[in-house]
C-alpha cells in the first residue's frame, strides 16, 4: 500500500510500514481515529508549499477501513479520500491543537511527521499525549535530525531535541511505575531506523 500511494514510510524510502505493521496489524479493524502531523507534498520531498499531499493518509484510510483520518499541515492542502479530513495549523500551537483535540479526539494513532524540529515535536507531544486513548501509540518518525544542525539538533546531549524527549519520557515512565495517578506509558519501542513507538498504558 505504502509503495501504491508513494509515501516514503515504504520499503523504498524509510522502511516505516514495516513497523507500523508489526503493532498495529492485530489492530486495523478496531483503530477509530488516526491523526498524522504533516500532510506531505507533490512527493515526499518537495512541493510542501503546495495544495498536494495526503500520500500516506490515503495509505491509511485503505489500511484502517473503520477510522475517521485527519491530517494537519501548516500549508493548506486539497486532500480527498474516504473518510480523510485535513486541517490546515501549526503543530507547535497549543490552542490548534486542543481544538483539533476537541473535535476529533481521541485518537487510536498519532503521528508526527511534521517540521522534525525539536521545539515542534515536542510541543506536540505535550499536548497530544493526552489524546491517545489507552492502549493506543504515539509514533514520531525521521528521528535522526535530532542530530543535524540544520535541524536545530546536535550531537548526543543537545538541549530540546527529540531525543532528549525520549530519553525523559524513559526516566518519567520508570519513575511512575508505581504511581496509579499519573498517565504512563506502557512501552517504548526505539528503532535504528530513525522511528519511536509511544504504546499508552
Amino acid at each position: 500500500m505504502a509503495r501504491y500511494y508513494e509515501t516514503d514510510k515504504s520499503s523504498f524510502s524509510h522502511d516505516y510500514t514495516r513497523l507500523y505493521e508489526h503493532h498495529l496489524r492485530s489492530r486495523r479493524r478496531n483503530v477509530r481515529t488516526l491523526l498524522e502531523i504533516g500532510v506531505g507534498g507533490i512527493t515526499p520531498q518537495v512541493g510542501y508549499e503546495t495544495l498536494a499531499g495526503g500520500q500516506s493518509l490515503r495509505m491509511w484510510s485503505r489500511y484502517f477501513p473503520n477510522a475517521t483520518i485527519v491530517g494537519i499541515d501548516i500549508y493548506p492542502k486539497s486532500v480527498s479520500g474516504a473518510r480523510i479530513h485535513v486541517e490546515q495549523g501549526d503543530q507547535a500551537d497549543s490552542t490548534f491543537l486542543a481544538r483539533l483535540v476537541e473535535r476529533y479526539g481521541p485518537f487510536d494513532v498519532v503521528i508526527d511527521d511534521g517540521s522534525h524540529l525539536g521545539r515542534d515535536i515536542r510541543a506536540s507531544f505535550a499536548v497530544l499525549w493526552d489524546a491517545v486513548r489507552p492502549g493506543g501509540f504515539y509514533v514520531i518518525e525521521d528521528l535522526e535530525v535530532a542530530y543535524h544542525p540544520g535541524w536545530e539538533g546536535g550531537p548526543p546531549g543537545t538541549p530540546g531535541t527529540a531525543v532528549e524527549l525520549i530519553k525523559t519520557c524513559v526516566d518519567d515512565t520508570l519513575r511512575r511505575a508505581q504511581d496509579p495517578f499519573q498517565p504512563s506509558i506502557a512501552a517504548m519501542h526505539v528503532y535504528s531506523n530513525d522511528i519511536v513507538f509511544f504504546e499508552r498504558a
